[in-house]
């Protein structure tokens, strides 16, 4: 069998190299070959959900996480066990259970189970903890780990590993010690697993805390150390057994040493070094299956989950949207629906994801240190699959193939400048493909294989802001010809050797091409295209004219540029544009374009980047607020707009960063790296979710289930209650009916438990329904509600009640009468009076809501509805200005000092933003150490005078540091943008230019003013 299993990859590799090449020996272009897709497995960085302090978790590290057989998910932390029911976390109210918990453990029968690190252990029975320690029997009180044994006749053993004793069995419903601990070393007993035939036989594992792996077989007596240098003084701390493709394995955690595999073969251990772990201090493992029957590793570590298959490392870390790189544990479980849900303990809370729940995935983080992706590029790799290069600010170029990432910068040599702007590749007349990179600054790339980066020598001005943003190959009248787009210099064409700028008449000052295309109409005649800063471009061949509002286009600075097909055949070119979203022009006859009337969805973001169809007809749309996707049908288009909700890196998208591959896959670069959506992942939910009651309440206190009885002088009830969804667990709705009180269903809502206060005696039946985030509804729940009535509610006294009043009634009746009168009127002025409190109350709370309290400013709320009102109460073509201030290496400045510190010098900056703006000027607070400074009636120049004022002021400030006697200063960073406010569009276009002008001050240097377009007042602020 193993003879047979070694020669299957061989034989399977000599047919794929047959397969590549008889074409290539038979004439055929390779490209031409079928080529085998890229695998998002290993390139794909998960969705990440993450729960904190806020959703109901301690403020502590998390060390263990399990899901138990209902669904609840339970996180083990030094503040004992927390539950997490659909909404919230909730900690244990039972004081038995306030314990460091070391670990948590499901076992076959469904027990839920607590390891204390000093206070023995506990057994969740569905309802309540029931405790075990030295005062039951149980021989150690310092319990690590549980660990499940089966054997052959498949009866399982529960096992508790413990830091001071060895290991415990549980036996008749009790724990006792194990026999053979004896032959153990006195040593911390860590993990523990079971083998079916690794060396032919059932075989005990057991790692140590510094004596590496032990093992005793089944039906023998005595543990015996297994023998190997690596091992012999290791921390063991998780073993997990695993079949692939028949063969067996036990996969090692191995702190300080790696990720380590016992098979036939021996040992191998994963390292640093030669296999690419991000560390050696690791925790525990967990494998989920693949499409193909294979599965993938899991590692918890101190740099974050890593993934492992086919000897392939990946590491998801806090760039990829985990809480903290620190994961202490994690747990693999299966959802009824069938998902693979991966629960992960941090040191930073609880963070979950949910594999193949998300039709998009993180491909790559190039670029999250600066602006993020500005080139992308799928190709065959010559050896039938495909490779995949990404450009980004900052980070070079990066190369994915054979399942490993090389990346290329200017650090080390490989480029002349850091920041790409452009990967294109081109076809030549015969038929040779030459990859093409641009970078910022202006320099060209011809990418070689290797890859070499040759240097181009090009004719245009080189300067910050150049950049070559498009290129495009054609033949015309037997010449070859290579076209080039800059963004400040226009367009340049090399032909026969000799390159030639244009332009077109009515370019105002800098020409920014940002998109190159060429249209062949049915006479054979060649048109090229181009969006421009100044709209769109048509060279006939001998000249280019620009075409702007003038022929109907609804905005002239124009960015994206793509040739689709319509539903006819006609070919139209879609436009994307800085403020119109997606523009639609008609060009048939390319001399005389028509821009087609506005009939799409609207975009959910004025800046549209690109459109790019599929072959099935969808089209993708990017913007700076998500990605829309257009499905065509009978009536038009059908919209679907993806956001980070939907897992997305970031909502904004980049210029020249998108492509769709062979696979209908669409890749877009984004300000935070490159993702990827796959539509094929994209799987409808159709899986109802478990509701389950999760609290009964009477007047406060917790009551058994599964009915409900309130005692005579009871007032209220509360039940509470979860839908168990896992993923997107915000959009659950509910809705209840309590039958015999309630003529109908409540609204569907969000809220998660029903409260009655004093029902009249009798028996009813609450009706609780639930929908999660797809719409599919769960089976209701009904929960029986008995009231007891009081003495007082008795027929027989309400009868002799009724008789005593009829018989006093007329004497009281004139008194009553007067009585009442009196209460009235005094209730009347209560009343007033009330009403005079209540808003005087909610005048105070209104002023607080648009309040900072720290720093005493308006805050962001209070900024965006200034901002949002109808005309901003000025004139429409007055300009309003917009200052945006940051503070420079705020994160160090608490570090080194502390939050008391912190919250100083954020009070000394809003000082310094009050001192020096007008008084008309709106200062606000935007969020953590950003601040904002809206100016009516202020042009950009008086508003980059006065942003210079503040920072200059601001480093001037000496700020004390609170407790001690020592003086710091902090400096800033500005971004200036102005504009006329005629709409909520204008000004969350204001926000966005701001926002640019600061990005710009901070990667320039900071402590900088920045504005539009990089305008700048001294290179350095300084205080005098």
């Amino acid at each position: 069998m193993q003879m047979k299993s070694h020669i299957l990859p061989a034989m399977q590799a000599l047919i794929l190299l047959l397969c590549v090449a008889m074409p290539v020996m038979a004439g055929v272009n390779p490209s031409a070959v079928l080529v085998h897709p890229l695998d998002l497995q290993d390139i794909g960085a998960p969705v990440f959900t993450n729960f904190s302090p806020r959703d109901g978790l301690p403020d502590t590290v998390t060390v263990a996480i399990r899901t138990d057989r209902d669904g609840f998910v339970w996180a083990a932390s030094p503040a004992g066990v927390f539950r997490y029911d659909g909404r919230h976390w909730v900690g244990s109210d039972d004081p038995a259970m306030a314990h460091w918990v070391d670990s948590l453990w499901v076992d076959r029968q469904g027990t839920l189970w607590a390891a204390f690190r000093s206070d023995g252990l506990a057994r969740y029975d569905g309802t309540r903890w029931h405790v075990e320690n030295r005062r039951t029997g149980l021989p150690s009180q310092q319990v690590r780990r549980f660990a499940e044994t089966v054997d052959g006749s498949g009866a399982s053993t529960l096992w508790a590993l413990t830091w001071d004793r060895g290991l415990m069995v549980r036996r008749g419903g009790r724990w006792q010690a194990d026999p053979d601990n004896a032959d153990l070393p006195p040593d911390s007993i860590l993990s523990m697993a079971q083998t079916g035939n690794l060396d032919g036989r059932r075989r005990q594992w057991v790692g140590t805390g510094t004596s590496g792996l032990w093992y005793r077989d089944e039906g023998t007596h005595g543990w015996h150390k297994w023998q190997n240098p690596l091992l012999d003084t290791a921390q063991v701390e998780y073993l997990l057994d695993t079949t692939r493709h028949g063969r067996e394995a036990l996969w090692l955690s191995v702190f300080g040493v790696g990720l380590c595999r016992l098979d036939a073969d021996g040992l191998h251990c994963l390292t640093r070094k030669n296999d690419g772990l991000p560390t050696l201090e690791i925790y525990d493992i967990a494998a989920t299956p693949l499409p193909d029957g294979d599965a993938a590793l899991w590692v918890s570590s101190r740099a974050g989950l890593i993934r492992v298959h086919d000897g392939h490392v990946q590491v998801f870390d806090r760039r990829h949207g985990l809480p903290s790189n620190a994961v202490r544990g994690l747990n693999a479980w299966r959802s009824p629906g069938g998902n693979e849900v991966i629960w992960l303990a941090t040191e930073s809370g609880v963070s979950r994801t949910v594999l193949g729940a998300s039709a998009w995935s993180t491909a790559s983080l190039l670029g999250s240190g600066s602006i993020g992706v500005f080139g992308v590029l799928m190709e065959p790799d010559g050896h039938g699959g495909e490779r995949l290069w990404v450009g980004a600010s900052d980070d070079g170029i990066g190369l994915f193939e054979d399942g490993h990432w090389r990346q290329f910068t200017a650090a080390h040599g490989d480029l002349p400048a850091p920041s790409v702007s452009m990967l294109a590749v081109t076809t030549g007349a015969d038929g040779a493909r030459t990859r093409w990179a641009g970078l910022r600054g202006g320099e060209l790339l011809r990418i070689g294989d290797g890859p070499v980066f040759q240097r181009q020598p090009t004719p245009w001005p080189k300067s910050n802001g150049e950049a070559v943003l498009d290129t495009l190959a054609r033949a015309d009248a037997g010449h070859q010809e290579q076209w080039f787009a800059l963004r400040q210099s226009g367009i340049y064409r090399l032909r026969d050797g000799q390159w030639k700028a244009f332009s077109a008449d009515g370019v105002r000052g800098q020409w920014r091409v940002v998109k190159l295309l060429e249209q062949t109409t049915g006479d054979g005649r060649s048109w090229l295209w181009a969006t421009t800063n100044e709209g769109l471009a048509r060279f006939d061949g001998t000249r280019w004219t620009l075409l702007g509002h003038a022929a109907g286009l609804p905005d002239t600075n124009l960015i994206g540029l793509n040739l689709i097909r319509d539903a006819a055949g006609h070919p139209v070119l879609w436009l994307g544009t800085s403020s119109a979203g997606i523009t639609r022009v008609d060009v048939r006859d390319p001399q005389h374009p028509v821009v087609l009337p506005d009939t799409l969805p609207r975009a959910p973001d004025p800046t549209a980047y690109s459109a790019l169809a599929d072959s099935t007809g969808r089209i993708y749309i990017c913007t700076n607020n998500g990605v829309q996707q257009l499905t065509p049908t009978a009536a038009g288009y059908r919209e679907q707009v993806f956001t980070r909700r939907d897992g997305m890196l970031n909502d904004e998208c980049n210029t020249d960063s998108q492509l769709i591959d062979s696979q209908d896959r669409f890749w877009t670069g984004t300000l935070s790296g490159l993702v990827v959506y796959d539509p094929h992942r994209e799987v409808s939910d159709t899986q109802p979710k478990p509701l389950r009651i999760t609290s009964l309440q009477v007047d406060g206190q917790s009551m058994p289930g599964p009915a409900v009885h309130l005692p005579a002088g009871a007032k209220t009830v509360k039940v509470g209650f979860a839908l168990l969804s896992w993923y997107r667990e915000g959009e659950s709705r509910f809705r209840t009916q309590l039958l015999g009180f309630d003529a109908k269903p409540s609204p569907w809502t969000a809220e998660d438990s029903r409260t009655f206060s004093t029902l009249p005696p009798g028996s009813y039946s609450l009706r609780v329904e639930a929908r999660d985030h797809a719409g599919n509804a769960s089976d209701a729940i009904m929960v029986p509600i008995t009231v007891d009535a009081q003495w007082w509610q008795l027929l027989s006294v309400r009868i002799a009640a009724v008789l005593g009043l009829l018989v006093l009634g007329y004497g009281v009746a004139l008194l009553r009468t007067r009585t009442l009168r009196a209460q009235r009127r005094a209730l009347e002025r209560r009343v007033d009076e009330r009403t005079a409190e209540l808003h005087a109350a909610n005048a105070r709370l209104l002023e607080l809501s648009y309040h900072d309290a720290l720093t005493g400013l308006a805050n962001r709320r209070r900024l965006l509805e200034q901002l949002e009102q109808p005309g901003n109460a000025h004139a429409p073509t007055t300009s309003t200005a917009l200052i945006f201030v940051d503070v420079d290496y705020f994160k160090d400045y608490n570090d080194r000092f502390g939050h008391p510190a912190g919250d100083e010098a954020l009070r000394g900056v809003a000082a310094t933003l009050l001192r020096c703006a007008p008084d008309d000027a709106l200062v606000a607070r935007y969020g953590g150490e950003e601040f904002a400074c809206l100016l009516p009636g202020t042009d950009t120049a008086q508003a980059m005078r006065l942003a210079a004022r503040i920072c200059v002021d601001m480093a001037e400030r000496e700020i004390p540091v609170p407790g001690t006697d020592q003086i710091e200063r902090v400096t800033l960073s500005a971004g200036v943008a102005s504009a006329p406010l005629a709409s909520v569009d204008d000004a969350y276009r204001l926000l966005r230019e701001a926002d640019k002008a600061l990005y710009r001050a901070k990667l320039d240097g900071r402590n900088r003013v920045r504005g539009p377009d990089g305008a700048t007042t001294d290179d350095r602020l300084t205080s005098a």
